[in-house]
């Protein structure tokens, strides 16, 4: 949580609030949508201000969305103490988990199945199954200036994919506990930490070569 207290257990919890927004635009190549949030604690005051800016890719066997997330420090340091709930998620219809249906993870490093990728660092993580005769997936990609890259991934076979680089302490004492530290990020008052992430909706099988492929030109390798 941030600053110790950033969870919804509390009597009053704190939250997260849309703001304004700043910017939405439409071409020929791509959406743009950028959102302002605040994240109020308990206190009332602004902890964070988010700048979150996603970019729709349209195409024929996939859909591509990009979220850059900008996090500043308002009022006073913000720190991210380690846990493995967030930071990036999202969850999947039971035919694509593995617990309820034919979903299968595959990871960057060559990881498969929760097993194996649980708590792993890697620059993607895809999810990938069938349904009605089809193959469909989902690959998550972590950009390499998104703070601590490459992510850690919460990968489960319920039904939660979530990419958190925030959760360093509680993945190495689970696979590494001899040298498990912690990362607790700290944004100093003022300052601002980056979070990229690229999430790819699509349709037919994909190999680690592709998602390779697909990882580079992201990262502006190609």
């Amino acid at each position: 949580g941030v600053n110790g207290y950033w969870n919804n257990k509390v009597p009053e919890p704190p939250y997260i609030t849309h703001y304004k927004i700043q910017n939405m635009s439409v071409d020929e190549q791509h959406g743009v949508l950028t959102a302002v949030l605040h994240w109020i604690g308990r206190d009332k005051k602004v902890h964070l201000e988010e700048l979150r800016t996603m970019t729709f890719y349209p195409g024929m066997m996939q859909r591509t969305i990009d979220f850059d997330i900008t996090l500043t420090a308002k009022n006073g340091d913000a720190i991210f103490h380690d846990t493995k709930e967030g930071m990036f998620a999202i969850r999947v219809a039971d035919w694509l988990s593995e617990k309820f249906g034919t979903g299968k993870y595959l990871g960057s490093n060559g990881a498969e199945m929760e097993k194996g990728v649980w708590g792993t660092r890697n620059k993607w993580v895809r999810l990938q199954g069938e349904h009605d005769g089809r193959v469909l997936g989902i690959a998550i990609l972590n950009h390499p200036d998104s703070v601590n890259y490459p992510a850690y991934y919460h990968a489960r076979g319920y039904g939660l994919f979530s990419a958190n680089p925030l959760g360093q302490y509680d993945f190495e004492k689970k696979r590494n506990p001899d040298n498990a530290k912690e990362f607790n990020l700290r944004i100093k008052q003022g300052e601002s930490a980056l979070f990229k992430f690229r999430m790819i909706i699509y349709e037919d099988a994909r190999t680690k070569d592709q998602l390779d492929w697909e990882f580079d030109n992201y990262a502006g390798a190609n």
